[in-house]
């Protein structure tokens, strides 16, 4: 294994980037396919439940997974998974009915509300079996399914638009929903016949679930805050602008945000592991200077692959109303790059725990931002909100540079 290690590197590269990007290709196409109000509401569909994959869990991984993967006994593992998913169907449940309350007003959510709902919590059951699936080291086999998951359903819904078929927002909801439950049933299916014996011993630790619950706390909140900078802008484009304005400034939003896909892959994944682990200051400023170098070069040859894609794209989509508000991609962009190279600086405050001021940097630029962007979108429609995003980013940089500048290894 260890001869062929970058070839294994590569190919789960690979798995996880086509994965997720087959679920971006399936949503820059339909920009095409779809009516400007169509696909304005189902941008916004996958604006909320994305949202939701990262709320619905209250960031309980942040503790439970370091804490199982570092679990010798498989009786306790088998208790605290248990414990874990049984905490998540708990919060589904709450879900459903404050979501059944306070969300069946909007009419996006209204009209796909059951399917929604399940795709919400589907979603985010499926991202934590991945995260305990890397934390085990299983890292090929959670890319494989992450893959099938995301391109299974994607691929089907190419392959119908390029057969000249019409595709409703609903059937891809379905189909969506379906790739999601058959990846679940495979996973709980595997576990029960290996572990079915364990079964009958099943038991919901109470003081191991409290103690996850005030350290991810913190995490929450800043994670709340986070997915507000990312976000709220799309919701309130749509509140004041309407729902094919909102699909504009989302594609937009989204192909400026593959930057921060392509950073968690390419860098993040492969090299924050190494700077958690380092005990030594020394090997901690060589790793970090490498850090540095590598989000800075890795930044630059993304944003310029979609500076070179972007007008070919919008030639393809055959829309002048997309086009017509292209400035507004490379505002968003120079936020996006400011967020993803002052990673450096995030990660500084992470090794040394620095939770809090973690949290203060993204409650502060959070707030701003908002505050900010529903200014400017009043006022200046779709290019206030792409600048409200820059001036979120570019706060969120330099309270990042405040925060560590006591901490730093260069």
């Amino acid at each position: 294994m260890s001869s062929h290690f970058s070839f294994f590197k590569l190919f789960n590269v690979f798995l996880r980037i086509s994965g997720v990007g087959g679920k971006f290709l399936v949503f820059a196409v339909l920009s095409k396919y779809l009516t400007d109000s169509d696909y304005g509401n189902y941008s916004l569909i996958i604006s909320f439940i994305t949202i939701m994959i990262f709320l619905l869990g209250f960031d309980f991984y942040n503790y439970s997974v370091r804490d199982i993967v570092k679990t010798a006994s498989k009786e306790n593992i088998a208790n605290k998974l248990f414990t874990s998913f049984t905490f998540y169907l708990v919060v589904y449940a709450l879900f459903f009915f404050i979501s059944k309350w306070l969300l069946i007003q909007i009419d996006y959510i209204n009209d796909y509300f059951i399917i929604i709902f399940f795709l919400c919590a589907s979603e985010h059951l499926n991202q934590e079996i991945y995260r305990l699936q890397i934390g085990f080291n299983q890292i090929l086999w959670a890319n494989t399914l992450l893959f099938f998951r995301t391109m299974g359903w994607g691929a089907i819904v190419l392959f119908l638009l390029y057969q000249n078929n019409t595709i409703s927002i609903h059937f891809i909801l379905k189909i969506w929903l379906l790739s999601d439950i058959l990846v679940i049933a495979l996973v709980f299916g595997v576990l029960l016949v290996k572990n079915w014996q364990l079964l009958t011993k099943l038991k919901f630790y109470s003081s191991w679930f409290k103690k996850g619950l005030k350290v991810s706390f913190l995490f929450f909140v800043g994670t709340v805050f986070l997915k507000i900078i990312e976000y709220s802008n799309r919701f309130i484009v749509d509140y004041y602008l309407g729902e094919e304005k909102a699909g504009i400034f989302t594609l937009f939003s989204s192909m400026a945000i593959v930057v921060t896909l392509y950073i968690n892959t390419i860098v993040i994944s492969f090299e924050v592991p190494a700077l958690i682990k380092a005990t030594d200051n020394k090997e901690r400023t060589v790793l970090f200077k490498k850090f540095k170098r590598s989000l800075l070069y890795q930044v630059i040859t993304i944003s310029l692959i979609l500076t070179v894609l972007i007008k070919p794209i919008l030639k393809w989509q055959d829309k002048p109303t997309f086009e017509a508000y292209l400035p507004t991609f490379f505002i968003l962009l120079a936020g996006v790059v400011i967020m993803n190279y002052s990673l450096y600086h995030h990660f500084i405050l992470y090794v040394k725990h620095k939770d809090k001021s973690i949290l203060k940097v993204t409650v502060l630029s959070g707030l701003l931002g908002v505050i900010v962007s529903v200014l400017l979108i009043k006022f200046y429609g779709l290019y206030g909100a792409s600048i409200g995003f820059l001036i979120s980013g570019a706060l969120m940089g330099l309270f990042r540079v405040y925060e560590s500048k006591r901490y730093q290894y260069d």
